[in-house]
């Protein structure tokens, strides 16, 4: 919440310290400008009770006379990074620094790694506000999430950097100048608002200041030029939300710190001023304790935090991902460790005189120690050769320098957990990183202000001041973690993207996936969750077909094994689908109708599903040119089939007869629409009156071209003509193939419901993934999911719809999902299909989602937009367990690694059910445990025969508001990243069997 009034904004934090009989009552820093001497004693006291905050906008902030920016910095997950990516990682950092540093004064940063709780209400509510036409249910499914997460502690890292631009000079009346610039008469402007000045400061308490805007717009400048320096480092502004909340959490310890951008406004006039954090403390020797109140219920909350400084430091480390300062804080203990470095950066010349005067000293001591008779000890020598080395490459280089101070915070809710805490830190520190904390005595409230941003308090323990070079910061990982997922992006002031439903979770921070963030972010439509059976894969598939469906997507789903199907029959009747009678009625398409005996315990659900059963359908369903955009690409797309109906062997025997007799068909089509043209109507219409050719119009111009060539003796077209006119006949007759034959084929219904499944019950997948290996049975069975993956993509080839919430005209988000996909892509054509889907779906705002055991077809699609110079349209994959490291192996280059990659092919293989690598829309790749959160959903996505029968023998709620947790208690580590307890494990081992 940004306040602006007269092109002015500024907050105002009270601060209370109660003073206690162990420690004095401490305040603000910085004094502030009086606009009248007869101010009360009282209204004195409480403006130095305030801190100093006296303005903040999105781009800039005021702490006294001080000018500060800050950089939220992006987090990258740095799991399955290799030697030379955690190398670029390091020197990240270190290349914005080098920037700042160029010019001839120092400069003062900041940096901050804090804990931030996920605001998952607000993630919820702007999740419901995205989707194209939500369920009460799905957005009841969002909102119970949120609580979810927020049960159990679910905390986000957060990096922000803080620079200092420079100081304002304060003028007369209040005014605040920036330094050397003339003074601008605003006597009116004064005068005018004299009076409610006045008034506000009586009432507040707080005198009135004001700063030019023109002075503002200056310093934004400035800090504009900061940011533009520090792009390599790809961070964000720190917005005046942000900031605010980066100033209560210090104040809160290991309380929540509450999610609103302001507590309290009262708006005097002209001027705004916001109560940002009103607490109280008690200052003890090695801790302070740090009091809130529930503003509801007047309670008081306590939490006990404390502060370690670095005090010393081996004088050689090697960089190391697993000892990695701001790394190892973050993961290798089990509470949250705030890190505060406070650094200034130094230019070359002076970090050089520095450094020579250092290196001076250690020569005149060890001249000393030889001079006396004393042979200088082999620590010193090895200091002298160290600080000849560093004056040596500030020489070569032009290095600015760094002068920190590292400082480590931990909170808890009693003192005995903290001391507990601090013992931990202190100890593995010691042991793992050779690295002293030592906790400062007398100290911490100056510690804790100094975690504050803007200028810090002074502290007396500049002995633990360290003298470096920039690339500290960025030796620490500062910015590696476990964030991965949906990461909305900015460009050219506008958000692209969202944070969609949560997946899982990567260590102990949660995962969100949305199928439509990818083309919203320009990014490709395609979705691949590959893995070997039982890994967790379709589990993981069912779970985002409910929610999108939920949402408002059109999902359309080829369901050969039909699990879609089952989780559909069970959310809509419930233990109904355990009858014996159940299957038989679902067969014949009639349940739910008055000739069922089974109806819809969930009417709302069902009433917005179709199954349709294509086995069991009309012939000429997949007739190429029933299914596809035109007569040019059905024409194609029947050869396609034809060959993979027939095999490669057969149908060169016979191509020939074939192309001959689709030349003629097609003839008769365009001469047919000529007649139309030339009959009065348009050439679309007539397109639309004239009835397009058909499969079994080719046989028949076979058989008769055969029957041509008996008449007339013609030996050679009759060998050519027999054989094709024997196959192309008995082909009509054969299961699957009988689909894309029909002397007047009809299409499907448009399928326009939420949800439509099109399963082919009794389908057997091809055993071997090579085309060459399949038997004849395999053939059609493969060719038919061709040819219903062609008609799925054309279904969802619509135009544009009114919002059914809105009211506005636009494209409705559609998927199509693709199980067994293998089975498609293992051929050339079926390849050139999945990617002229992939392509033209982005455009009609469609992903297609691609379920598959053998990932080598889909790298092979991935490879070819590679080299072809497009995106590459798979853009966010899933990889399950693979059964061997030849399967991981092809699995790998879907990920973003290279197929020698010995830790990504050793986790593909180690993997526990559940457990994924994900590779999101920003190539990072990290460990996502799948977490189905609710009860009802782990019943509705068993796919095993033998668990499902007991899991779906209870009828689920109507409302999602009655499901229940799959763990009801909240626990913040393992089992919430793991998707639950023990008896989760064993419902997902069941689950996918």
């Amino acid at each position: 919440m940004i306040l602006l009034l007269a092109a002015v904004a500024f907050f105002v934090i009270t601060l209370i310290m109660a003073a206690t009989s162990k420690g004095k009552g401490q305040g603000g820093q910085g004094k502030r400008a009086r606009t009248s001497s007869s101010r009360s004693h009282t209204q004195a006291k409480r403006e130095d009770l305030r801190l100093p905050y006296r303005y903040a906008d999105d781009m800039i902030f005021v702490h006294g006379d001080s000018v500060w920016t800050g950089v939220v910095l992006p987090t990258a997950i740095d799991e399955y990074l290799n030697a030379a990516e955690l190398q670029a990682m390091a020197e990240n950092p270190a290349r914005g620094l080098l920037n700042l540093a160029r010019g001839d004064r120092n400069v003062e940063c900041h940096y901050r790694k804090v804990y931030q709780p996920i605001t998952a209400l607000t993630w919820a509510e702007d999740l419901n506000a995205v989707a194209w036409d939500p369920t009460e249910n799905y957005k009841a499914y969002n909102l119970r999430k949120a609580n979810y997460q927020e049960r159990i502690g679910a905390l986000r890292e957060r990096n922000i950097l803080l620079i200092k631009l420079g100081a304002l000079k304060r003028g007369s009346n209040g005014v605040m100048l920036e330094k050397d610039e003339p003074k601008e008469d605003l006597s009116v402007l004064r005068s005018v608002r004299g009076v409610g000045d006045k008034a506000a400061s009586a009432a507040t308490g707080v005198s009135e200041e004001y700063l030019d805007p023109a002075v503002l717009a200056e310093w934004t400048q400035v800090a504009t030029e900061v940011h533009e320096s520090l792009e390599s480092m790809g961070g964000a502004p720190l917005s005046r939300e942000e900031l605010v909340w980066l100033i209560r959490k210090p104040l809160h310890g290991d309380l929540p710190v509450p999610p609103e951008p302001v507590l309290g406004s009262r708006s005097w006039g002209p001027d705004q001023f916001d109560l940002v954090v009103d607490f109280s403390g008690e200052n003890r020797k090695t801790h302070i304790v740090l009091h809130q109140y529930d503003e509801e219920s007047g309670e008081r909350q306590t939490s006990y935090t404390t502060t370690l400084v670095a005090a010393s430091w081996p004088a050689e480390t090697r960089f190391r991902q697993s000892t990695a300062w701001a790394r190892y804080a973050a993961q290798h203990v089990d509470f949250p460790v705030e890190i505060d470095m406070r650094f200034t950066l130094i230019p070359h010349l002076k970090f050089k005189s520095q450094a020579d005067k250092i290196r001076g000293n250690l020569v005149d001591e060890m001249n000393d120690m030889a001079n006396s008779g004393r042979t200088p000890d082999t620590k010193l020598a090895q200091q002298v050769t160290r600080a000849q080395h560093l004056c040596e490459d500030i020489d070569e280089h032009k290095m600015p320098g760094m002068e920190a101070q590292i400082r480590f915070t931990i909170s808890a809710p009693d003192l005995k957990e903290l001391e507990r805490r601090r013992r931990v830190l202190e100890l593995q520190f010691k042991q793992d990183l050779r690295v002293t904390l030592l906790r400062p005595t007398r100290q911490q409230w100056r510690l804790l202000q100094s975690q504050l941003p803007g200028d810090a308090p002074k502290l007396p323990i500049a002995p633990y001041l360290r003298l470096q070079e920039v690339e500290q910061l960025g030796a620490g990982l500062p910015t590696a973690g476990t964030e991965i997922g949906d990461n909305p992006e900015h460009r050219s002031g506008r958000r692209l993207g969202w944070v969609g439903n949560l997946v899982g979770w990567a260590g102990k921070m949660p995962v969100h996936y949305s199928l439509h963030v990818g083309p919203a972010r320009n990014d490709g439509g395609g979705l691949a969750i590959v893995g070997a059976s039982g890994g967790g894969k379709s589990s993981l598939a069912l779970q985002k077909f409910y929610e999108e469906s939920e949402s408002g997507v059109r999902c359309l789903v080829i369901d050969p094994k039909t699990d879609f199907a089952q989780m559909c029959y069970y959310l809509a009747f419930g233990a109904q689908v355990n009858d014996p009678g159940f299957t038989a009625d679902a067969e014949a398409g009639i349940l739910g109708t008055p000739q069922s005996r089974f109806q819809p315990i969930n009417r709302e659900f069902w009433d917005e599903t179709e199954v349709v059963d294509l086995l069991k359908g009309q012939a000429g369903v997949l007739d190429p040119w029933v299914i596809a955009r035109d007569v040019a690409s059905g024409r194609l797309l029947a050869e396609s089939m034809l060959r993979g109906f027939l095999g490669d062997e057969d149908y060169q025997r016979v191509r020939l007869p074939v192309i001959e007799a689709m030349a003629t068909v097609v003839g008769w089509y365009n001469s047919a629409v000529r007649q139309a043209v030339e009959q009065g109507y348009n050439p679309r219409d007539a397109e639309r009156q004239v009835p397009r050719p058909t499969l079994w119009q080719v046989v028949d111009e076979v058989v008769r071209a055969y029957e041509r060539a008996v008449a007339a003796d013609d030996r050679e077209a009759i060998k050519d003509l027999k054989l094709a006119q024997m196959l192309l006949t008995e082909l009509r007759t054969l299961p699957y193939a009988r689909l894309a034959f029909a002397e007047k084929p009809m299409p499907l219904s448009n399928m326009r419901k939420r949800r439509t499944v099109i399963t082919l019950r009794g389908y057997q997948s091809p055993a071997a993934s090579d085309p060459r290996n399949w038997n004849p049975a395999e053939r059609l069975a493969a060719t038919a999911l061709m040819g219903v993956v062609e008609l799925g993509s054309q279904m969802l080839d619509v135009g544009y719809e009114k919002n059914p919430v809105t009211g506005e005209v636009g494209l409705r988000p559609k998927s199509l999902f693709v199980d067994e996909a293998y089975v498609v892509t293992a051929t050339d054509s079926g390849r050139d299909l999945i990617r002229r889907a992939l392509k033209q779906g982005r455009s009609y705002l469609a992903v297609i989602v691609l379920i598959t055991q053998q990932a080598i077809d889909l790298v092979q699609i991935e490879d070819s937009e590679a080299r072809s110079g497009g995106a590459n349209q798979i853009h966010t994959v899933f990889a399950f367990k693979q059964k061997s490291a030849q399967e991981a192996a092809l699995v790998a280059p879907l990920l973003g690694r290279s197929e020698e990659d010995p830790k990504v092919i050793g986790a593909l293989q180690e993997l526990r059910t559940g457990v994924c690598l994900q590779r999101d829309v920003d190539k990072r790749v990290g460990t996502v445990a799948v977490d189905l959160v609710f009860k009802e959903i782990l019943a509705a996505t068993d796919t095993n025969g033998t668990t499902r029968p007991t899991r779906q023998s209870v009828d689920p709620p109507l409302s999602v508001w009655d499901w229940t947790f799959m763990q009801e208690a909240a626990e913040p580590k393992e089992a919430a990243a793991e998707a639950a307890s023990t008896e989760a494990e064993t419902a997902w081992a069941g689950a996918v069997g």
